[in-house]
């Protein structure tokens, strides 16, 4: 059983909107942007594989590719794969630049919605998901209402993180062999998942990028640039693609649309897992000045350097120190 069909669903650069895979965990109903999502499989029984972490139920060969098959819910701790049940399905996932396999209950279907119509996820410890137990919501990045059903989007980064490890994201500074003065400068940094905000912020400003200013959607980052910008001049802006309110794309939009000179004309880099080819082509339509994928977090910092000093069209970026 295969899934959505990319070129299918391929969106128009700009319009706020994203496609959304619904999918079934214990009594819950749950999200995964179209975008990361390769196929839907049905349920194979995987190949242990010795020194796993315990949500990896081991390891698929997929067309020739060995697959991690992960055990959503357990790692949800909102139950286990029952390997038996007819209605699983295996989510085959490709962001970060990895390929994994996520064990759910069962698939329902694509809606297309608008970013707008996605609300973030509460800030408190946990969240009521109708399942069993609760999914914390350093978990999620999102809800929205379906057909009156809540949809929890899930923070895939964070669970393939928690379980794959990648040394990229965990990095403490970035030097400044330019010297570049990196305290005076205003750098906008919208991203909506909790793991990769809280990474970002921490490096960039670690790194001397004191004067950051964070935000969890892109609507509340263009509420920030569009009134403030001509009186406290921004450098930079890095924002994610996917979140809820506005994404990036459109936030990148809108920058570019703007009838001030010191707002049309502001560095954007956009940072996200879903940098392949065909984004790519929406980021240029958008006018991001540059894109580059996670996690490479070393290289955000030193494409803001080089956006701060007017830089950005210098060519390559400097080797990590």
């Amino acid at each position: 059983m295969t899934g959505p069909n990319q070129t299918e669903i391929l969106l128009d650069a700009g319009t706020n909107e994203l496609e959304v895979l619904v999918f079934k965990l214990a009594e819950g109903l749950f999200g995964v942007n179209v975008a990361k999502v390769r196929e839907v499989i049905r349920y194979n029984e995987p190949t242990e594989s010795p020194m796993r972490h315990s949500s990896v139920m081991g390891m698929i060969n997929l067309r020739g590719q060995v697959v991690p098959m992960i055990d959503l819910k357990k790692h949800l701790d909102i139950g286990v794969a029952d390997p038996q049940d007819p209605a699983n399905r295996v989510i085959i996932t490709e962001f970060n630049g990895i390929r994994s396999g996520y064990v759910v209950d069962g698939v329902d279907q694509i809606h297309r919605i608008k970013w707008s119509d996605v609300r973030e996820a509460p800030d408190v410890h946990s969240i009521d998901t109708s399942c069993t137990d609760q999914v914390p919501v350093s978990s999620c990045t999102g809800v929205l209402e379906i057909d009156g059903k809540l949809v929890l989007m899930l923070d895939f980064e964070s669970v393939a993180d928690a379980i794959l490890l990648s040394d990229k994201l965990h990095i403490d500074r970035v030097d400044n062999p330019d010297q570049v003065d990196r305290g005076s400068k205003r750098v906008i940094l919208a991203e909506d998942s909790p793991f990769m905000r809280e990474l970002m912020q921490r490096v960039l400003i670690n790194s001397g990028y004191t004067g950051l200013e964070v935000f969890s959607n892109g609507a509340d980052a263009w509420e920030a640039i569009s009134t403030t910008a001509e009186d406290r001049p921004i450098d930079a802006v890095v924002s994610d693609i996917e979140m809820p309110a506005m994404d990036g794309l459109h936030l990148c939009k809108r920058i570019r649309a703007s009838r001030s000179p010191e707002i049309a004309n502001l560095p954007v880099v956009l940072f996200s897992s879903l940098i392949s080819e065909d984004n790519q082509k929406k980021g240029r339509q958008v006018g991001a000045s540059v894109q580059i994928p996670k996690p490479e977090l070393a290289d955000v910092v030193r494409l803001v350097d080089k956006a701060c000093t007017g830089r950005l069209d210098d060519g390559q970026l400097p080797m990590a120190a």
